[in-house]
């Protein structure tokens, strides 16, 4: 078998292949399966890295291709919210100036150093609060709509600048991308600097806790209002 054809790389591929079907469900108002079909992408985009991890199937291809199927994932599916939701179009310029810009700069990058670079933590949290806000819309959720797309903007910000301010070191020489890459621990954190790692981690989980609770209270206060399936 092919290193690259393994489960992580499949699961990763999946996401990409269900895309279709996830616009045909969109477009005919079939709830049901497009519920299926988002449940899949998120499971997928959750276990494809774990099973890499776990299986010891880690590979160069894997780390280029999960971040590319979500950012392939999130302009089809942006764009489709734009057609059949209420769901804005700077929103969708917003995500396709984003990850057009990461795309070039990752590619000129790539030149100097034959390294994927892989997404750090404001990426991940970027993916997370795209698709909850794709949710929002694609279900008419319409009492989170208003803070689930301020939420994805406010960390689509955050990860373009933090992206951003990488490539004007990596393009000035003062860092290299094996020891950007190095320097991730878990879930794409900053590692080395004990002190500095806990004061980040503090911030960002205080911060994921406040918006997980905003977002319980929105749904107990709507509760009756809110619903997946017809």
């Amino acid at each position: 078998m092919s290193a690259w054809l393994n489960l992580p790389n499949a699961l990763s591929a999946s996401r990409v292949a269900v895309l279709p079907f996830m616009v045909y469900a969109m477009a005919g108002s079939h709830r049901l399966l497009l519920l299926v079909l988002v449940g899949w992408v998120a499971l997928s985009d959750f276990f494809d890295g774990l099973a890499a991890r776990r299986l010891g199937q880690v590979s160069d291809l894997g780390k280029a291709l999960d971040p590319a199927a979500d950012k392939i994932c999130a302009l089809v599916l942006s764009a489709a919210l734009v057609l059949y939701t209420d769901f804005p179009a700077w929103a969708m310029v917003l995500l396709y100036v984003k990850d057009g810009l990461i795309a070039l700069g990752g590619w000129l990058i790539s030149r100097r150093e034959r390294v994927p670079i892989v997404p750090n933590f404001w990426g991940k949290a970027a993916v997370f609060a795209e698709m909850v806000a794709f949710f929002a819309y694609a279900f008419d959720l319409e009492p989170l709509q208003r803070d689930a797309l301020w939420v994805m903007t406010g960390f689509v910000a955050v990860s373009f600048a933090t992206y951003a301010a990488i490539f004007v070191e990596v393009a000035r020489g003062r860092r290299r991308v094996a020891d950007v890459v190095a320097a991730y621990g878990s879930y794409g954190l900053p590692r080395g600097d004990r002190a500095r790692e806990r004061w980040i981690r503090g911030l960002i989980l205080a911060l994921c806790a406040a918006l997980l609770l905003r977002l319980a209270w929105l749904i107990a206060a709507h509760w009756a209002a809110l619903r997946v399936l017809p």
